[in-house]
């Protein structure tokens, strides 16, 4: 080789881009190019001669597994990738290429390595392997079956989990089988098999498709699949591949064909409903029991005309059966001859009972399979066909109704259902007019008795008998014992004593005997002389001093302690007493009253209230009985309190809405008349017409009235407008959603049914 091809080749050899480097037989670096010189920083003499892994990774020994010794010792050229240190602190990746340079025996005498730096592309290649991972992740993460297909083929490129689930394959068994054979069962694709297939339609005009289709599934039951198809096009506009969705919509489907089957339902049923609300109208706009009953057996004769009608109602004490005297001679006669069989029969009182444990409307008769009341066997035994329901107000079961032929009669369904609907309908008004006619009855019958005895008010006969008792003691001078509930009214009982007595002129005094410790109870009793006890500055007059010449009552006797028992005994007995710290024996003309919530005689056979002192005080008993005993005073009750708040407040308010007093009559009032005069007070306050309405009342009281008064559709859907409108504090949109109703819509129905802030439910 002449000198100018040894430069030639030098330059060319300079000139390549990637590292190169010729070894000898001995593994010494003969020769390195200027881009390796250039990369690892280093002089041509400091690598000639040198071996690479002193030079490259600063190794004392050779490296196992060296590349360039098996190209030696094999012959063969190699190919490893290598990460090699360079000067700047880094590591790089390279594909190293060894070749053997043989002589004319094919020996190898030297060695040439080609490095070409990879690094980028091993950074790009571990970012689309995870790129890659994070699709599969995402794929498999749709809970919808997913495949990828290519279109030239059909070929699955892609598949989900779901996917696979459907067919009952393992991933990845689906990929790189068509689609038509591994989800159909066919040799040759849809079009080609005549199958209508939305990813032909795909295929054809590069748009989406959709298309509801039957696939069996992995257990080979057949399902409804809605199959969505999207075209992938490349930047040319050409189709590339197709993503095909399955979502199965079995139960959907089943469930549009049973709600359109039930709309079918609701329109047979549509005129029905419309005489239902039309007669509802009708019966609640009736002003008297005879007038609604008479009207009700009209419509009952019209649909049933072989049926005798029979309406067993609980008077307003729920006490008796109505005889509803004043109907129609087709109504009483039957009802008659019923309550004298249930009568003879015994079952009256088991016909109350059982009326008390219905809490649902339902229908009762022989074709339904549900427990039958023993009084049913006497409704039914002289009829061949019959059917029977509760009728139930918010509150309680208030009768009970019977349609009865004594010849072969059908009852559909259809009517019975009629039936029970429009009486859970006017069940409200039903009851309110029993409640109604009973009142004025009661007025009626009791115009001549005293509807209230100074502040205490009442005209029932409980009060009657205890208004006559004042009258008998209150000119005596004997200790009476007022006993009764809290809240009753005891204190006020004592005060119409003193007002009626010759002791009126003298003063009333009260101790509340709960109130002190037994210490302090003795002193305001009896007095205290001055120095008696710590505190004890001065003399104290007791109570009883403070009682000379008039009444002394003692309230929650109950309470006092044994000590202050036995000191109360000797008042009683003699009159005499001394002041705490005292010795002087003083006496008082004083008469006792006392009043206690307790069972003083029970307490005295237990031991812990002396039954000596029981008897002096129970000369006189006087017991007042609690609201709940006697609430046919409560609207007295309620007219007199609101006539003192009214005043109080400064507002005209003349009465109560019918719905507020009947929660009022319902109410067991715990906390008696005292309870009572704060519901009516706090009423007051919240009333700003001159009627007071439910929604005025305690939130005690109203949730007592919380359940439905109707089931009719127009009054369900102005309840529940309202309750969503009061829950979302009237934000008509948040309650347009709530309701899945457009605002329009929402104000259309606000202003159909008169709806406002403040306005109770029906």
């Amino acid at each position: 080789m002449t000198a100018y091809d040894e430069q030639f080749l030098s330059r060319v050899f300079d000139s390549v881009s990637d590292p190169f480097a010729i070894y000898d037989r001995n593994f010494r670096i003969v020769r390195v190019n200027q881009t390796l010189l250039t990369l690892f920083n280093l002089s041509a003499e400091q690598v000639v001669g040198r071996y690479c892994y002193e030079l490259f990774y600063n190794r004392t020994a050779t490296c196992e597994n060296c590349h360039v010794k098996e190209v030696f010792e094999n012959g063969e050229s190699r190919m490893l990738e290598k990460r090699i240190p360079i000067p700047d602190g880094g590591e790089r990746i390279f594909e190293v290429h060894s070749y053997p340079i043989k002589d004319e025996k094919g020996i190898t005498i030297q060695a040439v390595e080609h490095s070409r730096d990879i690094t980028e592309r091993k950074s790009l290649e571990d970012k689309l392997k995870a790129s890659k991972e994070f699709s599969d992740q995402i794929i498999n993460s749709i809970t919808d079956s997913l495949i990828v297909v290519d279109p030239s083929t059909y070929q699955i490129i892609q598949a989900n989990d779901a996917f696979h689930s459907r067919l009952g394959l393992a991933p990845p068994s689906a990929l790189g089988k068509r689609c038509h054979e591994i989800i159909l069962n066919y040799p040759k694709p849809c079009m080609e098999s005549g199958i209508q297939c939305p990813m032909e339609e795909t295929i054809r005009t590069k748009q989406p498709a959709l298309s509801d289709k039957i696939y069996p599934d992995a257990e080979g039951e057949d399902r409804m699949l809605a199959v969505s198809t999207y075209p992938i096009l490349d930047a040319k506009g050409r189709l590339n591949s197709i993503i095909r969705l399955e979502r199965d919509v079995t139960e959907k489907r089943n469930m549009e064909e049973a709600l359109a089957f039930r709309s079918k339902e609701l329109q047979r049923t549509q005129h029905q409903l419309e005489t239902l609300f039309e007669t509802s109208r009708q019966v609640n706009a009736k002003n008297s029991l005879v007038e609604l009953v008479d009207f009700i057996q009209e419509i009952s004769q019209k649909i049933f005309p072989d049926s005798d009608f029979l309406l067993l109602l609980l008077d307003a004490l729920n006490q008796d059966i109505l005889g509803l005297e004043g109907c129609r001679p087709s109504v009483v006669e039957p009802l008659h001859r019923m309550k004298q069989r249930l009568n003879q029969s015994g079952l009256v009182p088991e016909f109350i009972h059982s009326l008390q444990n219905f809490r649902e409307p339902h229908i009762v008769g022989p074709e339904y399979n549900n427990n039958t009341p023993p009084f049913c066997n006497v409704i039914s035994e002289n009829y061949t066909n019959w059917f029977g329901l509760p009728i139930s107000s918010p509150q309680q079961c208030i009768g009970f109704f019977t349609l009865a032929s004594p010849v072969s009669q059908e009852y559909s369904r259809e009517d019975m259902h009629f039936f029970l609907t429009l009486f859970s309908q006017i069940a409200g008004h039903v009851r309110h007019l029993i409640v109604y006619e009973s009142e004025i009855s009661l007025l009626k019958q009791k115009a001549d008795k005293r509807p209230s005895y100074g502040k205490i008010i009442g005209q029932s006969d409980e009060m009657q008998n205890i208004y006559e008792l004042i009258d008998l003691i209150s000119g005596s001078d004997a200790t009476v014992l007022i006993t009764g509930e809290n809240g009753t009214g005891k204190e006020l009982i004592a005060q119409a004593i003193h007002r009626q007595s010759d002791r009126n002129n003298g003063p009333f005094v009260v101790a509340n005997c709960s109130a002190y410790s037994p210490t302090l109870l003795e002193s305001e009793l009896f007095g205290h002389e001055k120095g008696a006890f710590t505190g004890a500055i001065k003399r104290k007059m007791g109570r009883i001093e403070r009682a000379q010449g008039g009444i002394l009552f003692l309230d929650e006797i109950g309470d006092i302690s044994p000590a202050t028992q036995v000191l109360l005994l000797r008042f009683l007995q003699d009159h005499c007493f001394e002041r705490v710290g005292g010795e002087e024996t003083m006496e008082a003309d004083v008469r006792v009253l006392a009043a206690t919530n307790q069972d003083l005689f029970q307490e005295a056979e237990a031991g812990r209230f002396r039954s000596d002192l029981y008897y002096r005080l129970n000369v006189v008993t006087l017991h007042l009985p609690p609201l709940c005993d006697r609430k046919e005073d409560i609207p007295l009750l309620c007219k007199h309190f609101l006539e003192i708040y009214s005043l109080k407040e400064g507002k005209e308010i003349h009465s109560f809405s019918p719905s507020a007093m009947q929660i009022l009559m319902d109410h067991e009032w715990p906390g008696n008349v005292r309870q009572l005069e704060n519901a009516i007070s706090y009423a007051v306050i919240l009333t700003q017409g001159n009627v007071i309405e439910l929604r005025h009342l305690p939130q005690f009281l109203k949730l007592s009235a919380s359940e439905p008064s109707s089931t009719s559709l127009a009054d369900n859907e102005q309840r529940l407008i309202l309750g969503v409108l009061q829950e979302s504090k009237w934000n008509k949109h948040e309650a347009a959603r709530r309701l899945e109703i457009s605002r329009s819509t929402l104000y259309s129905k606000i202003r159909r049914y008169g709806l406002e802030k403040g306005a109770d439910a029906v």
